[in-house]
């Protein structure tokens, strides 16, 4: 409606006229109190008002149709010929709200439903809406198929191809049972399918007769059904004797039926007892032939022949568009328009009437420039979501395959669509999702407990067993998991001591794997813990050099445990060992007053623990080739010992301590290995030059997350729950056997096996990740003790073939990030540095995506936070100076909401950056 006044400039016809007023009451439902009703016709329009209120309604059409109209006499002036178009003012008595009339699902109703502007904002000026338009909501169908429909903006982009791979899936599945199905060619302009059939597999009736026959039944709507019905069996196609079976009811028998076509879907949809019986009769044939699904070919464009099918949401809608601009753009309005109708739906139905999108004809080349994501971009935008985490639409991909541009037949388009493999992987998920069984009950055991009612129980053990593993500082030792980054220790450094440093975001996983290290003693058990055959190990002594302040360092804690093994083989004293008060101690008395070379402090402070108070890492280093002893220095807690990187002391201190890799590597005959255990932030606070060398020289060891590693860590949390009742090593198991194992924790999809909703595991990844696809450990734990709190306590919808409703996992997330933030924000001097500047500054509200100069973040704090994760710049979506934005996992915790615009923005970075996450 903000466009109306350009519109009143520009009335050429009564039925501008109309159209204005349709736009600009959205379909007759926003009025001042004043109107009743309004009738336009070919040679005027009246008003019905209440008694008195003429001048109201002369104000009002002031404000409608601007200069156009005019008073005295009460007109509206076309622009041809200035014409005048009258109107008359009518009392009616008695009258208090206009009237609401019936709309249809059609283009011409549905372009003027209101729509909801995503921020609940409504435009100064506008009449308020006084009543919505009566859309008599459909039956939902009782059993019977599946009803899909295929629709597109433009012809050629792979609309038929699309459906008759989702056909080719559903015949192909290996189930057991019989398979039918059905098609529908309803392309009335131009037919697709329907040259693609043989001979002997032409029906004797088509679509067009179907419309007829249905619309003026000869003998009843049933008789019409059950003719319709026989005579399709007759032809259908048999693949593999009668167990797979397809009909195929085509737009025509001839194109002159076409030409001469006296009822359209439309007519149909005009009845005002029912407007979805057009479905409704399809539903009914596809179920007198058995069919287990219904997949109807709408013409392409804003056609009428389409808007029946495409508006009734009981029927499941893809989209087919390639990534050009004139495809994006209509199939954007496509889109648009849905939503509108949609929106006036109740809750039940907004929840599962998700539609799916095809980007088709795909090639590399379009991928990389950059059209492919401004696709994502504007149709994203189009279907607006309130879940940054939900994709409004379900995203699938169709590569470019010359070979499928010549199919000729059905039977050849059955055999040859498979090699589509992005788009047939995604029907052939669909099929099994169709020929699924009901989800069955999984039984979880908690203390030899197999009973549903034990559901609660099981949360509570996984929210303690997630509680001791959140931090590495537990009293309880937990199983290591073989991660990519340990497997390359042992790969690297079987027959040689490692001299690396190990660097990781926080939460990753060090202080954990230092602990680990610490506890084996020996490099070699280590290793066996991994998995490595001792036999093929050199072995070295482990010798704690520094740690966390979290760790207690008791004369019999697993800190001097280790020491004391060290020494032995050295014949060490070890009374000569620092403990960790002694250790902080001359830390910060060498903090306080610096010595001359960083260098030196940290080759004596080595040295002392061995007893020798001359001669620094040689002479050590020599102790060792005397004993034929080997020794790895493992160092942890550098942001406990330096809590501030930042400052030159400190600095210096982790610049020395980080390059004791080069000097142990510097030594004649090294008998000595280190382990450095280090975040990344302080590796890029030391390391001023040439950081990303020293990066890239460590990265085989960087302490990171892939997907798979991912998995196994949640699977090895739920078998410590009891969840699985026959638990298998994590590392056996390979990434498909991981997501299926993990059904029974968190289930196959956000919603049942049929829904459009994300799978789950994708979905915790993307919540847990930042927009690069960095994923924490510590992240991944935390959301599954706060979600197994949630599930704990839930009541309401049961999910037999899980352990953790989606709500409970939605509402985990907020409290992920509260705690994540909370924490970060002690440790992380930017995050920190940001969250106290926002406070002082009074910066409240601000909405993803953001500008530097909304967040108060100069160029030095904001490149910091680029380089730690929180915040993501996007720097090809034209966004101007509004163009950064946080990960779901920090955004809750520092109190950014999202704007409507920032949630499809937020999901086609999401799709960009981690699209190739094989989740």
């Amino acid at each position: 409606m903000t466009d109306h006044i350009s519109m009143a400039g520009h009335l050429l016809t009564w039925l501008d006229v109309e159209r204005l007023l349709k736009k600009y009451t959205a379909l007759w439902t926003r009025f001042p109190q004043c109107i009743v009703g309004v009738d336009c016709f070919a040679d005027g329009m009246e008003i019905r008002h209440t008694p008195g209120s003429a001048h109201d309604v002369d104000a009002w059409l002031d404000k409608v149709f601007g200069r156009a109209y005019r008073r005295d006499p009460r007109a509206i002036q076309l622009r041809i010929g200035n014409t005048a178009y009258p109107m008359d003012l009518l009392e009616e008595q008695g009258a208090n709200l206009p009237t609401v009339g019936q709309t249809y699902p059609l283009w011409r109703d549905v372009t003027y439903l209101p729509t909801d502007r995503g921020d609940g904002e409504t435009p100064p000026g506008e009449p308020q809406t006084l009543g919505a338009p009566e859309s008599r909501m459909p039956a939902r169908f009782n059993g019977g198929p599946e009803l899909v429909s295929f629709h597109s903006f433009k012809g050629g982009v792979g609309r038929t191809t699309t459906l008759m791979t989702y056909v080719a899936a559903c015949l192909r599945d290996t189930g057991p049972d019989v398979r039918k199905i059905l098609v529908v060619d309803a392309d009335l302009e131009a037919p697709g399918i329907s040259f693609w059939l043989d001979d002997s597999n032409r029906p004797t009736v088509s679509f067009v007769q179907f419309l007829e026959a249905l619309h003026y039944p000869p003998d009843g709507v049933d008789a019409s059904l059950d003719f319709f019905a026989d005579e399709l069996r007759k032809t259908s196609l048999s693949l593999g004797g009668l167990q797979r079976e397809l009909f195929v009811l085509p737009a025509a028998l001839d194109l002159a039926e076409i030409q001469d076509m006296p009822v359209t879907p439309e007519h149909l949809a005009r009845n005002p007892d029912n407007p979805w019986q057009l479905s409704d009769h399809l539903h009914a044939l596809g179920k007198r032939l058995g069919a287990d699904a219904v997949f109807i070919d709408l013409r392409a464009g804003l056609s009428e022949l389409a808007s029946p099918i495409l508006f009734d949401p009981r029927i499941d809608h893809f989209f087919v568009s390639t990534v050009a601009r004139q495809s994006v753009l209509g199939m954007a309005e496509v889109l648009r328009r849905l939503y509108t109708s949609n929106h006036q739906l109740s809750g039940d139905w907004k929840k599962t009437d998700r539609p799916t999108v095809v980007l088709s004809l795909l090639t590399k080349e379009l991928r990389e420039a950059g059209h492919y994501e401004n696709a994502l971009k504007v149709l994203g935008s189009s279907y607006p979501v309130e879940d940054p985490l939900t994709p409004s639409v379900q995203w699938l991909d169709a590569e470019f395959l010359s070979p499928l541009m010549s199919i000729g037949s059905v039977r050849e388009a059955l055999e040859n669509l498979p090699q589509s493999q992005r788009l047939y992987a995604s029907a052939t998920e669909w099929a099994q999702a169709l020929y699924s069984q009901p989800d069955q009950e999984v039984s979880v055991a908690v203390d030899g407990q197999t009973s549903t009612s034990s559901r609660q129980e099981s949360a509570k053990k996984l929210h303690e067993v997630c509680k001791v593993a959140e931090f590495a500082d537990s009293s309880q030792t937990s199983p290591i998991l073989a991660t990519e980054p340990l497997l390359n220790l042992g790969k690297h450094f079987a027959n040689d001591l490692p001299n690396v440093l190990m660097i990781g975001a926080k939460g990753a996983g060090k202080t954990f794997t230092f602990r680990q290290i610490v506890q084996a003693c020996s490099w070699q058990a280590f290793l066996g813990r991994l998995g490595f055959d001792s036999s093929k190990t050199t072995d070295a002594a482990i010798l704690p050099m520094l740690w966390s302040d979290n760790l207690q360092d008791t004369p019999d804690g697993e800190i001097k445990k280790a020491q004391g093994h060290a020494l032995d083989l050295v014949n060490g004293d070890k009374t000569k060992l620092l403990n960790g008060t002694d250790l902080r101690k001359r830390l910060a008395k060498a903090l306080m007053t610096p010595p001359d070379h960083w260098d030196d402090f940290w080759d004596e402070l080595i040295a002392v623990q061995f007893g020798i108070s001359q001669g620094g890492l040689p002479a050590v280093n020599d102790i060792l080739i005397g004993k034929s002893a080997r020794t790895i220095l493992v160092f942890d807690g550098i942001e406990d010992a330096f809590g501030n990187a930042d400052d030159p002391q400190a600095r210096e201190a982790i610049q020395a301590l980080l390059r004791l890799t080069n000097r142990v590597s510097e030594l004649p005959n090294p008998h000595l290995g280190v382990l450095v255990f280090v975040r990344i932030d302080y590796v890029q606070a030391a390391i001023r030059q040439n950081v990303g060398q020293w990066l890239q020289r460590f990265q085989p060891f960087r302490l990171h997350w892939n997907p798979e590693s991912f998995l196994r860590l949640a699977y090895m949390l739920s078998c410590q729950a009891g969840i699985h009742p026959s638990p298998k090593p994590p590392e056996s198991l390979h990434l498909e056997e991981l997501r299926t194992e993990l059904e029974r924790l968190w289930g196959k999809k956000l919603g049942n096996e049929k829904s459009k909703e994300a799978h789950s595991a994708r979905w915790v990844y993307t919540a847990l990740c930042d927009l690069k696809g960095n994923v924490q450990a510590r992240d991944l734990v935390r959301f599954l003790k706060f979600s197994a709190d949630e599930e704990s306590t839930r009541v309401g919808q049961t999910w037999p073939d899980r352990l953790l409703a989606p709500e409970s996992m939605r509402k985990a997330i907020p409290r992920c990030s509260e705690e994540k933030v909370a924490e970060a924000k002690a440790e992380i001097a930017p995050l920190r540095r940001w969250s106290e500047q926002m406070t002082q500054q009074q910066i409240r509200s601000v909405k993803v995506p953001f500008s530097a100069a909304q967040a108060g973040l100069d160029a030095a704090l904001l490149n910091a936070l680029q380089e730690i994760g929180v915040i993501y710049e996007d720097t090809d979506g034209n966004l101007g100076e509004e163009r950064l934005f946080l990960p779901e996992i920090y955004r809750s915790g520092l109190g950014f909401e999202t704007s409507a615009a920032g949630r499809p923005r937020t999901q086609a970075l999401l799709k960009k950056n981690i699209g190739t996450i094989p989740l």
